[in-house]
């Protein structure tokens, strides 16, 4: 399995709930641009903010990024 080259479930969950990038990245502990820059898929995560994404978001670290269909 490969990771996204853009996390589009990411972006759907985060817009479905109204949220802004920053208020998911302080709410992980990273930076608004690390936080955009995973979203795109310009940047991978570390295993630990793949972890607190995955919470965050309600889902496991499979679902959220290596989902074979990231555009459900």
């Amino acid at each position: 399995m490969v990771i996204s080259m853009r996390n589009e479930k990411m972006y759907q969950l985060r817009r479905e709930r109204g949220l802004t990038q920053k208020k998911v990245a302080i709410a992980v502990g990273i930076t608004q641009s690390a936080y955009a820059m995973i979203e795109r898929g310009q940047r991978y995560p570390r295993k630990d903010t793949m972890k607190k994404l995955a919470d965050f978001f309600g889902l496991t670290v499979d679902e959220l990024f290596f989902s074979n269909n990231n555009h459900e």
